[in-house]
């Protein structure tokens, strides 16, 4: 069977753990296009040239497709390895493209609140820390290694928050938007920032958090 597939990372309510399940993506819309639809410049998407987060730089390097469905990849300062990508894709329809948008309602957990009083709920398992919170149209779940937030179980959440306020990130006039990001670099560019406008579907993946959050919120709309 030929089908494209996705991790889609979700919280079960009852035991804390984290749950990982494999669902089909729908078809995208499949149309012929003429040369002029034809993306091969950055400045053709809404994708940003280049960011500068925290703790580094990134550039685009390149842009491919068409302006309906299109990915751009980025790559650190000097270098032409992939780090982060940006990729637009439309679906046939507005609920094609609400299944690819990890938005987590609700979860279970220890209730806290964040910096600026947002209230957010904290589990721990294998190793791992999860604070989960929403904001508008917008839910965004942080992991972090346990020893890495010892005595401070929302530490890298604060600052993640932070980074989302001072950017307008979930500013973003969506249908809805989803964060999942890691305190520590993702070989598998795990983290993301996922984002529905109707029938279109925006993803931003990349090794670091920080610079994903960059990217994303740096898009036009």
């Amino acid at each position: 069977m030929n089908f494209k597939r996705k991790i889609q990372l979700g919280i079960a309510t009852a035991t804390g753990m984290l749950v990982v399940g494999i669902v089909a993506v729908p078809s995208v819309t499949n149309v012929l296009h003429a040369a002029s639809d034809n993306v091969s410049l950055v400045s053709q998407t809404a994708a940003p040239t280049s960011v500068k987060a925290t703790n580094q730089t990134v550039k685009a390097i390149s842009a491919s497709g068409t302006k309906g469905n299109y990915r751009v990849k980025y790559a650190k300062a000097g270098t032409s390895s992939t780090t982060a990508t940006y990729q637009q894709t439309n679906y046939n329809t507005k609920s094609d493209a609400s299944n690819q948008v990890d938005y987590l309602a609700n979860t279970q957990g220890q209730r806290t609140t964040l910096n600026s009083g947002t209230a957010a709920t904290v589990q721990g398992t294998m190793g791992k820390v999860y604070v989960h919170w929403n904001t508008g149209s917008w839910s965004v779940t942080t992991i972090a290694n346990t020893q890495d937030v010892a005595g401070n179980p929302t530490k890298f959440a604060n600052q993640v928050n932070n980074q989302i306020q001072k950017q307008d990130l979930t500013s973003k006039n969506v249908t809805s938007g989803a964060v999942t990001v890691y305190d520590t670099p993702q070989n598998g560019q795990a983290n993301s920032v996922q984002w529905q406008n109707g029938k279109q579907v925006a993803k931003v993946q990349g090794q670091q958090a920080n610079t994903v959050i960059k990217i994303a919120a740096d898009a036009k709309n």
